[in-house]
C-alpha cells in the first residue's frame, strides 16, 4: 500500500477518514510501499489489516453467500488465462470512453477481478484504484509494487471504503449484478464520482418486454439479431429459464466440482446454434470455461433492462450519454456524466 492511498480511503464501518494504526516500517522516501500493518477508523477506532501490501477493508456481517461470492470469484480469476491483445479495444468499447479521457485522471475500477482493465486504464495514463471483494487482487500485487499509480483495495461494493466524490472516472464492468442488491451497489459507486466526472456501468440484461428488447442497440456484427428480433427475444427468454433452473443447483455445489462440470458447457460453446444456449461463445476454450463458471457459481445474479439502468443514472444525478450495443444477449451498459 502506498501512503498516498490513505487520502482516498474511508472506513467501511463509519464511512469516516482513516489513519495508520500500526506499521512495520514508517513511510519514507525510500519506503514507498507498505506491506504490513493496520489502518483504523478515526471515529470508532476499528482496525483493518494491511496484508501483502493490500488494505483489507471488509466490513462486518459477511454471511455465507458473501463468502461464497468472494471464494468463487477468487477461484475464477486466479485461473483466468491472463490479458489478451484485444483487451484495450474491449475496455474502451465497454466503458464507451475515448482513450484520451483517462490521461491524468483518478480512476476507480469497482470490481476489478484479476485487474486486466485496471492495467489498461493505467497504461492510458490514469492513476487507478482497483477494488475487489476477493483474493484475486493477488494477481495485481507485482504490478502495484512496480507502478506508483496503481493502488489495490480489498473491499465490499455495498460498504465501499472510499471517499465520496473522489474520482474523475468510475467504471464497473459486469460486476454490480453480483452484489446482494444491484441498485444499492450502483448508488455506492455513483457516489464516488466527482461532479462533472464520468460513470460507466454494464450489468447482466434480460429479455424483458418485447417492446423494450426491440429498441436495444445491436452491434454491427449481429445483423441477424436486428432482422429477427422476435426470435432473438425468444432465445434470450429460453436461455434465461435454463439459467435460472441450473442455478438452483449450481450455486449449492462445491466450487471445484462445479468447475469440472463446466467443461462440457465450454465444449458446447463452440457448436453452431447450441452455443447460444450456453453462457459463453468466446473463441478461446479456456475463457468459455471460466465464463460459464462465472455465470453458474455466484449466489447473487440479477438481470436488468437498459430502462432500469438509465433510471438509476438519472436518480443519482447523472446525464446518460451513451448506451452500449450488444449481441444476442442484452448487455445494458450506460456512460453517464455527473451534474457539475
Amino acid at each position: 500500500m502506498k501512503p498516498r492511498l490513505l487520502t482516498w480511503l474511508s472506513s467501511p464501518c463509519c464511512a469516516m477518514e482513516m489513519k495508520f494504526a500500526a506499521l512495520e516500517k514508517y513511510p519514507t522516501r525510500e519506503v514507498t510501499e507498505l506491506q504490513f500493518g493496520s489502518l483504523a477508523c478515526r471515529a470508532c477506532g476499528k482496525e483493518y489489516p494491511i496484508r501483502g501490501g493490500i488494505p483489507r477493508l471488509l466490513g462486518p456481517g459477511q454471511d455465507r453467500r458473501d463468502r461464497r461470492t468472494a471464494k468463487s470469484f477468487a477461484w475464477e480469476w486466479m485461473r483466468y488465462p491472463g490479458s489478451f491483445p484485444e483487451d484495450r479495444a474491449v475496455f474502451l468499447a465497454e466503458t464507451q470512453l475515448p482513450a484520451e479521457a483517462f490521461a491524468g485522471k483518478l480512476v476507480l475500477d469497482a470490481g476489478c477481478g484479476m485487474g486486466r482493465y485496471a492495467l489498461e486504464a493505467l497504461s492510458l495514463g490514469a492513476e487507478v484504484v482497483a477494488l475487489d471483494l476477493s483474493e484475486s487482487l493477488e494477481r495485481l500485487r507485482q504490478a502495484a509494487e512496480a507502478e506508483p499509480r496503481l493502488h489495490l483495495v480489498q473491499g465490499d461494493l455495498l460498504r465501499l471504503p472510499l471517499k465520496k466524490g473522489a474520482f474523475d472516472i468510475v467504471y464497473s464492468q459486469g460486476v454490480l449484478h453480483h452484489a446482494p442488491g444491484t441498485g444499492q451497489a450502483f448508488r455506492q459507486v455513483a457516489q464516488r464520482v466527482r461532479p462533472g466526472g464520468f460513470l460507466s456501468v454494464w450489468v447482466y440484461g434480460k429479455a424483458g418486454k418485447f417492446e423494450e428488447f426491440a429498441t436495444n442497440p445491436i452491434r454491427e456484427d449481429r445483423a441477424w439479431v436486428r432482422r429477427r428480433r422476435r426470435l432473438a427475444w425468444v432465445i434470450v427468454t429460453l436461455r434465461h429459464w435454463i439459467s435460472d433452473f441450473l442455478r438452483m443447483f449450481t450455486t449449492r455445489l462445491p466450487i471445484p466440482l462445479l468447475y469440472v462440470l463446466c467443461f462440457p458447457l465450454a465444449l458446447a460453446g463452440a457448436l453452431p446454434g447450441i452455443k447460444y444456449l450456453t453462457f459463453s461463445v468466446h473463441p478461446r476454450f479456456r475463457v468459455r470455461l471460466i465464463e460459464n463458471f462465472d455465470w453458474l457459481a455466484p449466489p447473487y445474479q440479477y438481470h436488468h433492462t437498459k430502462e432500469e439502468l438509465a433510471s438509476w443514472f438519472v436518480e443519482a444525478g447523472f446525464d446518460p450519454l451513451k448506451i452500449l450495443a450488444h449481441g444476442l444477449v442484452p448487455k445494458p451498459g450506460i456512460l453517464g456524466r455527473k451534474h457539475g
